[in-house]
């Protein structure tokens, strides 16, 4: 629903405010397939792909305001990077391991937080590196930097 519970706590109405544009985007844009007559034809490959394009969407603001806010405390966008992004990034598995486990299953909640990370590991890392390669920009150059490592 888009109005808050009634008798809701300030917790409530703080998550409710915080997750508004994110709903309101997803709602307003992604088709449910699950209502009656969507089920039929290829809407499901079309919510999939406007999904993957709004966290694409989401990722490169979360990215954008992560420097910022680095920029702002005056930490550097590769510690933000590695702590916070990667911390931001790895709660979602967290939460949804900690919620399988509680229903008992807990192989489903290991092979969950196991699996993401080696599907982060082997197409995450390398994909990107692959087109980057791939892509004629200038090609045979590859321009490795490491001055913000140490």
């Amino acid at each position: 629903t888009w109005l808050p519970l009634t008798d809701a706590s300030f917790f409530d109405l703080l998550k409710y405010v915080f997750l508004l544009p994110i709903v309101a985007t997803l709602t307003l844009t992604v088709p449910d397939v699950r209502r009656p007559g969507m089920a039929k034809g290829y809407w499901c490959y079309f919510s999939f792909v406007i999904a993957i394009a709004w966290i694409g969407v989401y990722s490169y603001l979360m990215v954008g305001w992560a420097e910022i806010i680095g920029n702002t405390i005056g930490i550097d966008s590769f510690i933000m990077g590695l702590t916070f992004l990667a911390a931001g990034t790895s709660v979602p598995d967290l939460l949804s391991s900690v919620i399988v486990a509680r229903m008992g299953e807990g192989d489903m909640a290991v092979s969950s937080s196991i699996g993401s990370n080696i599907f982060d590991i082997l197409v995450g890392l390398p994909l990107p590196w692959l087109v980057y390669t791939l892509w004629p920009s200038k090609p045979g150059v590859v321009a490795i930097g490491a001055d913000g490592v140490w």
